[in-house]
């Protein structure tokens, strides 16, 4: 017997149907949760699963104590550092200097050939000694044999001009008596115009060698010589160029060409720096600059690894005005001067110790860089330890005021406070947390 028979044909429709719509609501049920939970943040779906409560490492922070300096790492420096160039290019014929080896001011560092420059200078004195031979002789006026001559030209001129005007008075006595023609007469009168012309042009040619040239041109003539005697320095400089000495006092650091190579001008040849004279160069946080007055800082010192009982006076310098965009520090530069017997190089680095300000008290604490993470832009945490029956972990932001080695000076833990110190990666808001124990303790 079938479930069924005996049942009315309505009844039956309406009972598949209504299986059919159940059927239908639990699938969409189902397909609507997992949706929903496919959809949740992995980290939310971590922070919603059981936290399991992990060992860590911890420390509980002590004071930076009373009194005692900041610390910032710092790098000596030279005080002039130069890359040395040519002022010309040329071929490299000598390189004396050698890295390494200190130059004394003045020394030679490099020669280039020098030849083409000297043809150039000899080249342009000759011009010049021609030009200003040209002057001279517009200032003073023509030589005694050239006046000689210009007056034996126009004793000449005024003789054929004499006789040309002889000869036109006898051929116009003739015309008017009937006994030359006209065209005799023209030319007559042609040809003493010409001497008379020649008599003239050989006149003025003997006032000028007299006089001299005119003032206009002997002003011109000068000019010319000053354009040629520029010349002549330039030529002289050039010359001098082929020469690359040291400006001051320093040690040869590095070489940037060889022997026998041809160069460009201002190419850097030879690194220079001055080991006499040096500099430490840090960095500060910008809550530094702002708790100290306005002006240089008194009493601050380096200390080197290798000398940790020994402190060395520095003396400010300079700081820069504008902070770095990634760090938010302000460098800042102090003088060093370097005793006698002390070895000290550019490239080593120091401890820089500045004092604090007189009201400021113990507020930092000295931490390993292993317990600070990076938060949001240049912000930083670490994982202070709260609770009593049940421990968990409180984000506390912490400002870094300054490095040593792999400790870190911070400002925002409290003393007291007991902080993870390593492990801090893989740590979340609230995590529970048990106190690691080393074995064998």
């Amino acid at each position: 017997m079938t479930p069924w028979k005996g049942v009315d044909v309505g009844v039956k429709v309406r009972l598949i149907k209504t299986r059919t719509l159940v059927a239908v609501m639990i699938a969409v049920a189902v397909g609507t949760g997992y949706f929903i939970w496919g959809a949740v943040p992995e980290k939310q779906k971590q922070a919603e699963a059981p936290r399991v409560s992990r060992p860590v490492k911890t420390m509980v922070v002590a004071a930076a104590g009373d009194g005692s300096p900041r610390v910032f790492p710092g790098r000596v420096q030279a005080s002039q550092k130069v890359n040395l160039a040519f002022r010309v290019s040329g071929q490299i014929v000598e390189f004396p200097a050698v890295k390494g080896n200190y130059a004394e001011p003045g020394d030679l560092l490099a020669r280039l050939d020098p030849r083409d420059f000297e043809v150039q200078l000899a080249n342009a004195k000759s011009e010049l000694g021609s030009a200003r031979a040209r002057l001279d002789a517009m200032r003073s006026g023509a030589r005694k044999e050239e006046i000689a001559m210009l007056s034996a030209k126009v004793n000449s001129a005024r003789a054929q001009m004499n006789d040309a005007k002889a000869t036109l008075d006898r051929v116009e006595n003739m015309f008017r008596a009937g006994g030359m023609s006209r065209s005799e007469l023209e030319k007559a009168h042609t040809s003493y115009e010409v001497t008379r012309m020649a008599y003239q042009s050989a006149s003025q040619e003997l006032s000028a060698g007299r006089k001299g040239a005119r003032p206009e041109d002997v002003s011109a003539m000068e000019f010319t010589v000053q354009g040629i005697e520029a010349k002549v320095r330039s030529a002289e400089n050039a010359l001098a160029d082929t020469a690359l000495r040291a400006p001051f006092g320093g040690v040869v650091i590095d070489r940037y060409a060889d022997n026998n190579q041809s160069i460009q001008r201002d190419q850097p040849i030879v690194s220079l720096q001055d080991i006499g004279a040096l500099e430490v160069y840090t960095s500060v946080p910008e809550t530094l600059v702002i708790s100290y007055p306005k002006g240089p800082i008194l009493g601050i010192e380096a200390r080197f690894a290798s000398l940790p009982d020994v402190r060395f006076p520095l003396i400010y310098k300079e700081a820069s005005a504008q902070a770095d965009p990634v760090t938010q520090s302000y460098q800042v530069s102090f003088s060093f001067p370097v005793p006698e017997g002390l070895t000290v190089l550019p490239g080593m680095t120091v401890d820089v110790l500045v004092p604090r300000p007189p009201e400021e008290g113990g507020a930092e604490a000295e931490l390993p860089a292993s317990a600070i993470t990076a938060g949001e832009g240049t912000s930083h945490f670490v994982w202070r330890v709260e609770g009593t029956d049940k421990l968990f972990v409180r984000k506390i932001p912490v400002e870094i005021l300054g490095y040593r080695e792999d400790m870190a000076l911070v400002k925002g833990a409290a003393p007291g406070d007991r902080i993870v110190a390593a492990g801090v990666s893989l740590l979340l808001e609230g995590d529970p947390v048990t106190l690691y124990t080393p074995p064998g303790q």
